[in-house]
């Protein structure tokens, strides 16, 4: 338990002395919620006279721009952004406790100062997540204080399902921890910062890209005119059911679980995913936060076995 502690305490000095955390926490804390409130202001001066012929823009601002509406934004927005976000800051991360060990040349003070392995890793995971949970905490703090002045300017309030909207923050962190064992592993095994983080980027979209395509090819029967319609619904299923497992798909569901809440409520219905055409893989209706969960717990345990058993038995330089 010491050596976990002094791990935890020496990696979070080097942590707070970094650059990149700082300008992490000024885009994710100030610009989002900044330009929140200028789209929002510019969207109640144009469209105000619409809201005569009953467009509900008061709803809209209310869902978008509100205190409680820019929380949401904050939690899905990098959702849905390409690379996400949320990947990118894990990769900075790993890139700090991982990568540069190797580039300064260090692994071999550090393992010395601290030879418990699995401790000096445990300890750097800590704070990585740490590091992603006050980054989360913090934009959901900021939104509350951005659209508490928005206030002054907007129709908006502080009504909102707050306790639900912060589980999702919290669940969302969580299933953060799957993407810094796997950034972790790759560049720790191929021994490069800058291939890791590449890797960590493009490696599951890929994955993912390849076993669409094969799955679709070893389900593609001969066709001919009797059979077309019943090809095209047996591929329409292969590729409904194959995202269910997906790393990406599964790792985002909590953030873009409110797409669909605030859909609803604009459009004062309940939206059911096969009524969304293409718009049910984008706003991520297809499977369940609990499915989603037991998914990323499957990954966790896969990439944490690996990463612990490759830290332990490996040489390092």
């Amino acid at each position: 338990m010491s050596a976990l502690v002094a791990t935890v305490r020496a990696e979070t000095f080097k942590l707070l002395r970094k650059r990149r955390v700082y300008v992490l926490a000024f885009l994710y804390w100030v610009v989002l919620p900044a330009i929140g409130l200028i789209v929002g202001r510019l969207l109640y001066t144009n469209l105000r006279e619409f809201e005569r012929e009953g467009l509900p823009v008061n709803d809209l601002l209310q869902s978008l721009f509100s205190a409680h509406g820019l929380a949401t934004v904050a939690l899905t927005g990098p959702a849905y952004m390409s690379p996400t976000p949320y990947i990118i800051a894990v990769v900075l991360l790993a890139a700090l406790f991982i990568g540069e060990e190797r580039g300064q040349n260090m692994w071999k003070t550090v393992l010395v100062v601290q030879p418990d392995r699995p401790a000096v890793l445990t300890g750097k995971l800590v704070v990585a997540m740490g590091a992603l949970l006050a980054l989360m905490l913090g934009a959901f703090l900021s939104a509350i204080l951005f659209g508490t002045v928005g206030m002054s300017f907007l129709p908006t309030d502080l009504s909102g399902d707050w306790l639900g909207l912060l589980g999702l923050y919290l669940w969302q962190w969580a299933h953060l921890l799957a993407p810094v064992l796997l950034a972790f592993l790759l560049i720790f095994l191929v021994r490069s910062a800058v291939l890791g983080i590449v890797m960590v980027l493009l490696l599951p979209g890929l994955i993912e890209g390849l076993y669409t395509v094969l799955n679709t090819l070893f389900n593609l029967q001969p066709l001919t005119r009797f059979n077309a319609i019943f090809q095209a619904l047996r591929l329409q299923r292969v590729w409904e059911a194959a995202p269910r497992y997906f790393f990406t798909t599964n790792l985002y569901a909590p953030g873009r679980t409110p797409a669909r809440e605030i859909a609803n409520e604009l459009l004062e219905t309940t939206v059911q995913p096969q009524d969304l055409g293409p718009l049910q893989m984008v706003l991520g209706t297809t499977t369940s936060l609990g499915h989603a969960a037991a998914v990323m717990a499957g990954y966790v345990l896969v990439f944490g076995l690996l990463l612990y058993w490759l830290f332990r038995r490996r040489d390092v330089d």
